[in-house]
């Protein structure tokens, strides 16, 4: 697979939904749930127990949708990652070692960067896309539309402060994409483990920002 399908498929979709759980039993429903709810691109923790288990059986389950990792440190991780064989990864730094072992398996990484700097230099070691994290600490939007102005031609994925409040303010401020995590998965319906109950909220969030279909066109 190559950048541009990648970069098709971010255009579409543009949410991914990130897993992070500490039982694999609740991370693997977690994934489901989301996958119900019409979010097409989920990111597993690495960090998830049996999550080299979980992201085949969610691909096996749910072809529609792109599975991949992330919280991906060291090369020993991503190795083992590639042969689980995962969708995509994400990273919370940049690692040249990493991106380039990932694009020559012919796996999109997108690495984590905050700076113009930083950014600038994922991109230029051939990063598909550069997540930028943490954006919530930053300004979200408005950090955003600041960076976008000189690095326009970047396709940018906010990360970390991202919510279902302001997801449509980052998108409109030029994000190809956003990720969000626990935001994901809102009280009371988490507590009580009603999944059926998140995918009604979930769904409608995402009628809300115009993503129940499939998007086309341009991203800003």
């Amino acid at each position: 697979m190559d950048r541009n399908e990648w970069l098709t498929r971010l255009k579409q979709h543009r949410v991914i939904g990130v897993v992070r759980a500490g039982e694999a039993p609740l991370a693997y429903q977690m994934g489901v749930t989301l996958a119900e709810a019409g979010i097409r691109l989920i990111e597993i923790t690495w960090d998830c127990p049996e999550v080299a288990r979980i992201i085949p059986r969610l691909q096996k389950a749910y072809p529609d949708c792109w599975v991949g990792t992330g919280t991906i440190l060291h090369l020993a991780d991503l190795q083992r990652a590639l042969q689980v064989g995962v969708d995509f990864i994400l990273t919370p730094h940049t690692d040249r070692e990493l991106l380039t072992t990932s694009l020559a398996a012919g796996v999109p990484l997108v690495p984590g960067a905050l700076t113009p700097t930083e950014i600038m230099q994922a991109y230029r070691w051939g990063a598909p896309a550069v997540k930028v994290f943490p954006i919530g600490s930053w300004g979200a939007a408005a950090y955003l539309r600041q960076l976008r102005a000189p690095l326009g031609q970047i396709p940018l994925i906010p990360t970390g402060g991202v919510t279902r409040a302001n997801a449509g303010d980052i998108l409109a401020a030029g994000a190809v994409a956003v990720g969000l995590s626990r935001d994901l998965f809102p009280e009371p319906w988490f507590s009580r483990r009603d999944w059926a109950g998140l995918r009604r909220e979930l769904g409608a969030w995402l009628r809300e920002l115009g993503l129940t279909e499939v998007a086309t066109g341009d991203w800003p």
